[in-house]
Formats: structure tokens, sequence, C-alpha cells
């Protein structure tokens, strides 16, 4: 009974956070930050990158607070960690230090389980899923789980048929540059460690 009390506190908190209460959005950070931080630093040892990578989880948090809707949002917020260090990494110098780390986090689980690739790919879709503002939301469900053609949709949401088309084309794209964007960085990283 407690945990159901804690995830209602948590999902009311976001509700408010979505209506713009700063308030809320401080609770938040201050019930999250350390734990965010420690997974952070668990991936990237570096004091001062893992404060970026809290600051730019939490400003981007802040900055779309109006469009996400979120089923599990301690779930959102460490894959959001997961992205931002894995942003970091990228960026930082590939000395053998960070092939190393970058292996151990990635490449590794890779080679021995390819059910992890299989996790975080499901992990990255169902996050933009849950990002995407609710209208696009519901027609790219509507399209890609439930079957449904666009001019079936455009009836159902008493939309037009052009306006579920840009809106499942950009759905569409957006999903197929973050999951190109990360198969393209576990390949650079995948060619480094082998050579």
């Amino acid at each position: 009974m407690k945990i159901h009390v804690n995830i209602e506190n948590e999902q009311s908190l976001f509700e408010l956070l979505s209506q713009g209460d700063e308030s809320a959005f401080a609770k938040i950070y201050n019930r999250y930050w350390q734990e965010l931080y420690n997974a952070a630093y668990k991936r990237l040892p570096e004091k001062e990158k893992c404060q970026d990578v809290i600051q730019n989880v939490f400003t981007d948090l802040w900055n779309r607070k109006a469009e996400l809707n979120l089923v599990n949002p301690a779930a959102y917020l460490h894959t959001a960690v997961r992205f931002q260090v894995l942003k970091q990494l990228t960026r930082g110098q590939k000395n053998s230090s960070f092939t190393e780390k970058f292996e151990e986090e990635l490449i590794s689980p890779l080679a021995t389980d390819s059910t992890v690739l299989e996790k975080e790919v499901k992990s990255l879709i169902e996050l933009y899923i849950a990002a995407l503002p609710v209208k696009r939301r519901n027609i790219f469900l509507m399209h890609y789980y439930e079957g449904l053609s666009t001019v079936n949709i455009a009836f159902k949401l008493n939309v037009s048929r052009k306006t579920v088309q840009n809106q499942l084309t950009i759905a569409s794209h957006g999903l197929r540059f973050r999951l190109t964007h990360m198969f393209l960085v576990f390949l650079v990283f995948l060619m480094l460690t082998i050579s």
C-alpha cells in the first residue's frame, strides 16, 4: 500500500510539473538529484561532467514539461541520464580509459547477450513514444500498435488524413534518427575497441 501512495505522489508531482509548477519541479529535483548523480557517476566518474549531465537532464525536463506524459517518471529520468552520459562520452577524448568505460557499459553486454541491445532499443522506443505530444503519440500508437490505416485514424480522431500522415512522418523520422544515432555510436565504438 505504501508503494502505491509513493507512485501516486510521484505522478501528481509530474502532473503539477507539466502545468509549470516550479515547486513541483524543485521537489522532483531534490528527490532525484542524488540518485541520478550516482547513476551518472558509475558510468562517468568525473564530478564536473556528471554535474553537467544532471543539469542537462533537469533542464530538458523543465523545457519539455508540457509535452511529457510519463507513465514511469523514474525510469524516464534514469534513461535520460544514460543518454546524457553517452553524449558526454562521445564528446570526450577517445583515450584508452574512455574506450574501456564504453566497452564496459555497452559493448561487452552486446557481445555476451543480444537481449541487452533489444531491451535498450525497446526502452528507447517507449521513452520516445512517451515524450511525443499527445495527439502525435495517439496517432503513432493507433497506426503502429493497433495496425489502423491513416484513413481509419483520421475518421476516429475527426482530423484530415493529411494531418495523420504528417504526424506519422514526423514521429517516424524522429524515432528513426534516434535509433540510427544509437546504432552508429555503438558501431563506432565497437570499431575503436576492435582496432
